[in-house]
């Protein structure tokens, strides 16, 4: 039997002081012996303050992978790129984080991870030293097919 993947972005939030103007995609991709399925959430420019965690506009809709042999520990890597927005030039941060998971046995209950990641975005030019902290909650279920 086949495992399945269902990934969705539950909240975003942001600290700091370089600006309020904010776009995003996070992707996930999933790994059982070799690269099974792959995802990318983007969310458009949107305002976050400063200080404030929120459901992403939209929401965004889930993305479903397939996850492989559901005998095998996955490896899922997520991927997060934030910009903020500026006149001239946008800032931009980048970071990503892997997961070793489990997928259920058959008949078992979906098995529900959440994971936050958070990427530093530095404005330009550096000279100020000003950065902003953008993280995402993000829901992995696993589910035997």
């Amino acid at each position: 039997m086949q495992g399945q993947v269902t990934f969705s972005v539950l909240t975003e939030s942001h600290e700091g002081p370089i600006g309020d103007n904010w776009r995003y995609w996070i992707e996930a991709k999933v790994f059982n012996r070799g690269l099974q399925g792959q995802g990318r959430i983007n969310v458009q420019r949107h305002t976050l303050l400063s200080g404030t965690t929120q459901e992403p506009p939209g929401p965004p809709v889930p993305i479903e992978m397939p996850a492989g042999d559901y005998n095998n520990q996955l490896k899922v890597k997520l991927t997060l790129e934030a910009t903020e927005i500026d006149l001239f030039r946008n800032d931009v941060g980048k970071t990503d984080i892997d997961l070793c998971l489990e997928c259920p046995k058959p008949g078992e209950c979906p098995c529900v991870y959440d994971r936050e990641i958070s990427v530093g975005v530095i404005e330009s030019p550096t000279i100020m030293g000003r950065a902003s902290i953008i993280t995402l909650k993000a829901r992995l279920v696993l589910s035997c097919c």
